[in-house]
């Protein structure tokens, strides 16, 4: 272990250039994720909270969806770390505005200003890591990028916990429009330390050769150019119906415990607190070991394992055992933690520089598209049947295997 963490240590000294940039932009990722409890809580408290809620739900997931446009606009900027400066100083008026708008007494339609605000926010966030997106390949070793991709991982997943922690945190000392005024300074940061950072970024941005092309046309390369990678592509649908599985867990898992304690509210928040807890950490735990551990094993039958767990955990539904529940959940989730930075070092590899803005914020859309789906999908067929959506996981495992294998099939190249 400690060698594992003088390596990481010694990769980042190496790689100056790439830490600094790495560390900016998921400080930003704070800034992305500190105010949405805040913005939850709020629209709690309304006359139609439901509504309210949703709001902000589409507020927070549009924006990825609209990576695919995003990252194509980003591949053809040819002053890319000017770009990044001025996307930080925006975003730090928006809070601005944000917290200015809090003064005034909660309604829907505040809610729903605030939510646009939020929107271009996290719109110009995904823009600024299509920007970044090229430059990594640049800075990086081909050789260093799994362990790059792992640290920014390992990485992100942490800040993501530690800043929802934060702001329902900063809900008991601060005002709402206090906490909007902290996330607007924490862009200031982020766009004076582009600014710092700009000469460097700058020298690397000058190998870039990009040619003016239509954001439609890119957009057909980007797509075509991941469905003709049969592993790339297997890799991606393994990794957005793994990811689908999770985003349809909860809601049945939260059903699962009403019908099993249905008197006992403490208990079932304590175990709905575990679960989340379960994937975060064993997420956590894949990313760090991605680089270091069943490394001669490909993504492909990673994936296959992990859909194995993910049957054994439809049955533990079947069976009343949640803890067959929770170590099918740990284990799925530590798979998916070291498939994920291996995916993204292989889609770096393979795709031009100039073209990994594009490529990376399709891959992100694709990956963000089940979840909803299945968290919709799931607890809709479970009010029909309960014992039904139990065996969803199993289907949707069978699924996934079923395609896992037939990829696999047309790029001639079998598990092993």
């Amino acid at each position: 272990m400690f060698n594992t963490i003088h390596n990481q240590i010694q990769f980042l000294k190496k790689n100056s250039a790439f830490t600094q940039l790495a560390s900016i932009n998921l400080f930003s990722k704070i800034g992305d994720r500190l105010f949405y409890t805040v913005l939850l809580s709020i629209a709690a408290t309304l006359p139609e909270p439901h509504l309210a809620i949703t709001i902000i739900a589409i507020s927070e997931t549009l924006p990825l969806l609209l990576g695919v446009f995003l990252g194509s606009l980003a591949d053809q900027q040819h002053r890319k770390p000017k770009q990044l400066i001025s996307t930080g100083f925006f975003r730090f008026g928006l809070y601005l505005l944000v917290g200015i708008l809090l003064n005034y007494t909660s309604t829907l339609s505040l809610i729903v200003s605030i939510a646009l605000f939020n929107f271009l926010s996290d719109l110009l966030g995904n823009y600024s890591s299509a920007l970044i997106a090229p430059f990594t390949k640049l800075m990086v070793n081909p050789s260093d990028m799994s362990k790059a991709q792992s640290l920014i991982s390992i990485t992100s997943q942490l800040l993501s916990a530690v800043a929802t922690f934060l702001g329902a945190y900063l809900m008991t000392i601060f005002l709402p429009k206090t906490i909007a005024w902290l996330n607007a300074f924490i862009f200031l940061i982020v766009a004076i330390s582009f600014w710092l950072l700009k000469s460097k970024l700058t020298s690397y941005n000058q190998q870039l050769s990009i040619q003016k092309q239509p954001s439609w046309k890119l957009i057909k390369t980007n797509f075509s150019s991941l469905l003709k990678n049969k592993p790339i592509l297997n890799d991606l649908l393994q990794l957005a119906l793994l990811n689908g599985s999770l985003g349809g867990l909860t809601p049945i898992y939260v059903l699962f415990l009403q019908s099993n304690t249905p008197n006992s509210t403490n208990i079932s928040a304590l175990m709905i607190s575990l679960l989340s807890a379960t994937i975060t950490i064993s997420m956590i735990i894949g990313n760090s070991l991605s680089s270091i551990c069943l490394t001669k094993i490909s993504t492909q039958k990673l994936a296959l394992v992990a859909n194995v767990f993910l049957i054994l955990l439809g049955i533990g539904f079947l069976v009343d055992q949640i803890t067959i529940i929770l170590l099918s959940v740990a284990i799925t989730g530590s798979l998916i933690g070291i498939i994920s930075p291996r995916f993204t070092t292989l889609v770096i590899q393979k795709y031009p520089a100039t073209q990994l803005g594009g490529i990376i914020t399709t891959v992100n859309s694709v990956l963000v598209m089940m979840p909803p789906v299945t968290s919709f999908l799931f607890p809709l067929l479970a009010s029909a049947n309960s014992q039904f959506s139990y065996y969803l996981f199993i289907g949707f495992a069978l699924v996934t295997i079923s395609l896992n294998f037939w990829l696999s099939f047309l790029a001639k190249k079998p598990l092993h």
